[in-house]
């Protein structure tokens, strides 16, 4: 019964298996709150579950040791040292897996997330220092966001969106939210790619006009608020 309970409810996604449910939990838990506490709602949104599959599936990561327990079902979910170490062994093989595809087998950028998603769950972490040695230990991957090879991924300020910028402003583009694909597809598409520099040549309520160099493009106010900028 504690099998079939743990089969239904760890679930997310199309994947019924219960050991990649377990390592997209705490992945997702250390991504959303880069590394503190976060709340059950939000990681419902975050992985577009329900609630009642996050209160669920929190018990049992209680249960296998990768959650602090509490006995309040409103309190914050923390990871224990077990779940961090976990999560960041997710988060570089995802990382390498995404620079592999991108680099080595020519993958359109805005499809790496999503093959590395599947992949992930079924290499070791040898095998993804493997691929580090490989690629010449790269320290980001394509999306620009960092790639740890420790236990721990320092935690770094929080980043500007390019659709706050006002027009005139110039920015160094850092990272890309790599969760929209299509968003990616518009971003790469136009070049706005990680050390990018762009000038805001204008803004309006749906849309900003960067240029990039000697281009001038106009993206989605939505897009462009899944840029993350350095000034």
């Amino acid at each position: 019964m504690a099998n079939r309970l743990r089969r239904d409810l760890l679930t997310v996604g199309s994947d019924r298996s219960p050991a990649r449910a377990r390592e997209d939990y705490v992945k997702a838990i250390h991504q959303l709150g880069s590394g503190e506490p976060v709340r059950a709602a939000a990681l419902a949104r975050y992985l577009k579950v329900s609630r009642v599959s996050v209160s669920k599936a929190k018990r049992l990561l209680e249960t296998d040791g990768l959650l602090e327990a509490s006995g309040m079902p409103s309190a914050p979910l923390r990871l224990t040292r077990r779940g961090c170490k976990l999560a960041i062994a997710m988060i570089r093989r995802h990382r390498l897996l995404e620079t592999f595809l991108h680099r080595s087998l020519g993958v359109p950028l805005e499809r790496v997330h999503a093959e590395a998603e599947r992949i992930e769950h079924v290499i070791s972490d040898d095998v993804a220092l493997r691929i580090a040695r490989l690629l010449g230990r790269p320290q980001s991957d394509p999306h620009g966001h960092p790639i740890p090879y420790g236990d721990t991924l320092p935690h770094a300020k929080p980043l500007a969106s390019l659709a706050t910028l006002d027009a005139g402003a110039r920015a160094r583009v850092v990272s890309l939210d790599d969760r929209d694909d299509d968003a990616v597809a518009a971003l790469a598409a136009a070049g706005i790619l990680p050390g990018s520099r762009l000038r805001v040549e204008s803004t309006g309520r749906g849309s900003v006009r960067v240029r990039r160099g000697n281009r001038v493009v106009s993206l989605r106010r939505r897009h462009a608020a899944l840029v993350r900028i350095a000034i």
